[in-house]
C-alpha cells in the first residue's frame, strides 16, 4: 500500500513539474509543435501533458529536456509550426 502511495505521489509532481516548464516555455514563446519536434514527441502528446491528461513515461528526461530548452537564446520561428 505504502508503495502505491509513493508511486501516486511521485507521478503527481512529475505531472506538476512537466505542465509548469511547459507554460514556463510558452510563456517564452515556445509552441506545442516546436516543443514537441525538440523532444521527439508530437504536439498532441503535449497538449495531454499540459491539462494534466497524460504524463510523459520518462518524465525525469523530458524534464531535463525542457530545462536546457530554457537556457537557449533562440526559440524556432512561430511561422514553420503555424497551420494555414
Amino acid at each position: 500500500m505504502l508503495l502505491i502511495h509513493i508511486a501516486i505521489v511521485y507521478y503527481n509532481e512529475s505531472m506538476n513539474d512537466v505542465q509548469q516548464k511547459i507554460t514556463e516555455l510558452e510563456s517564452k514563446g515556445w509552441t506545442l509543435a516546436a516543443l514537441a519536434d525538440e523532444l521527439g514527441n508530437h504536439w498532441t502528446s503535449l497538449s495531454k501533458w499540459k491539462a494534466g491528461d497524460r504524463s510523459p513515461a520518462n518524465a525525469r528526461s523530458v524534464l531535463r529536456s525542457m530545462d536546457s530548452l530554457l537556457k537557449r537564446k533562440r526559440i524556432p520561428k512561430r511561422k514553420r509550426y503555424e497551420t494555414k
